[in-house]
C-alpha cells in the first residue's frame, strides 16, 4: 500500500486562509469601486466556496465538491471567498 499524507493543523490553516482571502477580496473591491468613481459601501453578503487541497505543482483537476489529496507529501491549499458589497 502507498503511504497517505495528511496535514494535521487543517482547522487552523482554514481560518488563516479565510482571513487572508477576505482581506484581499475587500481590498480588490475597494480598488474597483474607487477606480469606477465610487466608494465601497456596506458588505451585503459573504460566502465561502470550495476548500481544496491538491498535490503541489500537480495537474490535479479542481472539483466543485472540493479536493483532498492524500497521496502527495507536498500540498497546495486554496479557498474561494465571495463578498458582495454595496457601491456608493
Amino acid at each position: 500500500f502507498a503511504p497517505e499524507y495528511y496535514y494535521t493543523k487543517l482547522a487552523e490553516l482554514k481560518i488563516k486562509m479565510i482571513e487572508s482571502a477576505t482581506k484581499d477580496a475587500k481590498k480588490r473591491a475597494q480598488t474597483i469601486a474607487e477606480n469606477g468613481g465610487g466608494s465601497l459601501g456596506e458588505l451585503k453578503n459573504a460566502d465561502m466556496g470550495v476548500f481544496q487541497i491538491t498535490g503541489q505543482n500537480s495537474s490535479e483537476e479542481y472539483s466543485w465538491g472540493g479536493s483532498f489529496n492524500t497521496s502527495s507529501k507536498n500540498k497546495t491549499a486554496s479557498v474561494t471567498i465571495r463578498l458582495k458589497y454595496e457601491i456608493e
